[in-house]
Order: structure tokens, then C-alpha cells, then sequence
């Protein structure tokens, strides 16, 4: 009997009429070496980036479920993948209703909707994509700070009122707060990609 997963509860295979030990899943007909097993994308609805990869190797099925009791009965018995963005969570009772997942993969660097934990005792391995938008998110910082120190915000919604700005006093009111960000000290906490991509612009 080959081995399959560790970490998987006490199940019994229908293929070999025995239980199976304890950290082995029982044998599934759709699995990966199935000609096309079944791979969901349990919330939302783009999948843009993984189509063109997904669509000659899997059947995949779009979910655009908040929760595991959105998900059809088909997924939860017969996927063997699952995809996922932030905005549905997984504890071990979610995961335990997946009869046949053997990945799952978040869309994007957290991974703190998925109980890890149990997700290894179950024999279903989780990986994320850390690199998912650390540019756009450097970016985003950089303006953010940059909007601190000039309040570029706070003039364009003066300016959006009808503010007009005619006198250095009047300058000096609307723009109460702004400072020269030059010579400033950049405090990163946490230096991850993010903080590093931060880094590098600041």
C-alpha cells in the first residue's frame, strides 16, 4: 500500500475495504493524477492570473463564496486544490468538510484566514505568493507619507470647496501642518519585503 499524506485524520479506503492508519488520506479517484481534478477558487471571481496555467490541466470552479456553507456539495467532496483571497476563512471545521483537498494556495502574502495548524493534521498543505503586490504596496507607503508632510490631501479638498487661496496668509492656513520631509529619519518597522521596498525608495 503506498503511503499518502501525512497528518490526515483516520479514514477508510473504499478501494482496499480496510482502514487506513492514522495521517493517511483514502484513496480518491479525482485526485491529481486524475486527467482533469477539480481545483476551486472559493471567493471571488478572478482568476485571471491562473486561468491560462489551470484551464488545460484542471476543472475549475468558481465559488464567490464568504463562507464554507456557500460552497456546493461537488467542491467540498471532490476538489483536490483550492485557491483563495482574504475575504473567506478556513478553520478546522471549515477544512474538515473538504473530502479530498490536497493544496491550498492563498492568493496574495497573508495567510492568517487559514488555520495552519490544522490544515497540516488534515494532511493539506498551504502556500501563499509573499511577493504579491510588494511594489504597489511600497508605493502606496511612499505617497502616504509623502502626503503627511505636504498634506496634498487636505489642498485638493480645499481647492475642491471652492477655497480661494489668494494671500501667503491664506497659503499658510491651508496648508497648516505641511513640513519640508528632507533631513527627515524614516522609522520602518518590520523589514520584510515591504519594509525593504520602502526602504529603497525613501
Amino acid at each position: 500500500e503506498a503511503p499518502g499524506p501525512p497528518g490526515a485524520s483516520m479514514g477508510s479506503s473504499h478501494l482496499l475495504n480496510k482502514a487506513l492508519p492514522l495521517g493517511i488520506r483514502p484513496p480518491i479517484m479525482n485526485g491529481p493524477m486524475h486527467p482533469r481534478p477539480l481545483v476551486a477558487l472559493l471567493d471571488g471571481r478572478d482568476c485571471t492570473v491562473e486561468m491560462p496555467i489551470l484551464k488545460d490541466v484542471a476543472t475549475v470552479a468558481f465559488c464567490d463564496a464568504q463562507s464554507t456553507q456557500e460552497i456546493h456539495e461537488k467542491v467540498l467532496n471532490e476538489a483536490v486544490g483550492a485557491l483563495m483571497y482574504h475575504t473567506i476563512t478556513l478553520t478546522r471545521e471549515d477544512l474538515e468538510k473538504f473530502k479530498a483537498l490536497r493544496i491550498i494556495v492563498r492568493i496574495g502574502s497573508g495567510f492568517d484566514n487559514i488555520d495552519i495548524k490544522s490544515a497540516g493534521d488534515l494532511g493539506i498543505a498551504v502556500c501563499n505568493v509573499p511577493a504579491a503586490s510588494v511594489e504597489e504596496t511600497a508605493d502606496s507607503t511612499m505617497c502616504h507619507i509623502l502626503n503627511l508632510y505636504r498634506r496634498t490631501t487636505w489642498l485638493h479638498q480645499a481647492l475642491r470647496e471652492g477655497t480661494r487661496v489668494q494671500s501667503v496668509e491664506q497659503i499658510r492656513e491651508v496648508a497648516s501642518g505641511a513640513a519640508r520631509i528632507r533631513g527627515e529619519t524614516l522609522g520602518i518597522i518590520g523589514l520584510g519585503r515591504v519594509g525593504q521596498a520602502v526602504a529603497l525608495r525613501a
